[in-house]
């Protein structure tokens, strides 16, 4: 009876110290972290700190947050060709924010969303050189609103690659003119990337957003206004530039930032 209870308690025991390295393995490196602005707006982010950190990665997830309350998947993050392992092998420290909206979105409420991240992206170590890596709703948050701050943020160098989205403020009544002459003086070059049958059948009145044109319309105004621009229309797919249930977007900022 003792042995047949000690074995049951040496079972729980096992089961027990499985479970907790299998929580540390799949949480490895990653550190989650609080954020209070100066209007009382705080929200939780990831963090993934560099050894020999050379800047700073912000990544900003698409509508509904999927890449922050999914790190462990290979459609984003995860993965030998995910975009912590990019960040990784580019010395890069990534950040991961959750968007201060309710409804997932970081466009809805696009001028007040950015000011949280500048406070945010201003408070990390390193964030000299940004590099911003951005989905669909974060792409818009960034060329409508966010590369209009880099000043404030006293960011030096680095660069944005836009995926799914990215247009331009002018369209939209933001900012008629946006010069990088006026932003930033060292090389921060925007790349835009896109599927080809992104929003396939164009824009209806239920789902106004076309990718397509969105991000042609965005590259066209910063080019314009003397960026280093560059758009890449990714052969057979869709919104979503992902594969196999892995993600392709590692793959782009590895061959993109610099």
């Amino acid at each position: 009876m003792v042995i047949k209870k000690f074995k049951f308690i040496l079972i729980i025991f096992i089961i027990v110290i499985l479970i907790v390295f299998m929580y540390m393995r799949g949480n490895k490196g990653r550190e989650v972290h609080h954020f209070n602005a100066k209007d009382g707006t705080n929200v939780d982010y990831l963090m993934y700190p560099a050894k020999h950190p050379k800047g700073t990665l912000v990544w900003l997830h698409g509508d509904g947050a999927y890449e922050y309350h999914h790190p462990d998947s290979r459609a984003y993050l995860s993965g030998k060709d995910g975009i912590k392992q990019v960040a990784k092998e580019k010395n890069l420290t990534l950040i991961v924010p959750k968007t201060v909206s309710e409804d997932g979105t970081w466009w809805k409420k696009g001028k007040a969303n950015t000011q949280y991240l500048v406070e945010l992206i201003s408070s990390l170590p390193n964030h000299e050189r940004l590099w911003i890596g951005s989905f669909s709703g974060g792409s818009e948050t960034t060329t409508y609103w966010l590369l209009d701050r880099l000043p404030e943020m006293n960011v030096k160098s680095g660069g944005a690659v836009l995926f799914g989205g990215g247009g331009a403020p002018k369209k939209e009544g933001i900012v008629k003119r946006l010069e990088k002459s006026k932003h930033i003086k060292g090389s921060f070059p925007l790349t835009w990337i896109v599927g080809e049958h992104d929003h396939e059948g164009g824009q209806t009145d239920d789902d106004p957003f076309d990718a397509l044109i969105t991000s042609k319309e965005g590259e066209a105004f910063y080019a314009s206004q003397g960026w280093d621009t560059k758009r890449i229309v990714a052969k057979q797919y869709h919104h979503l530039i992902i594969k196999d249930d892995i993600g392709q977007y590692g793959a782009y900022l590895k061959e993109n930032i610099k």
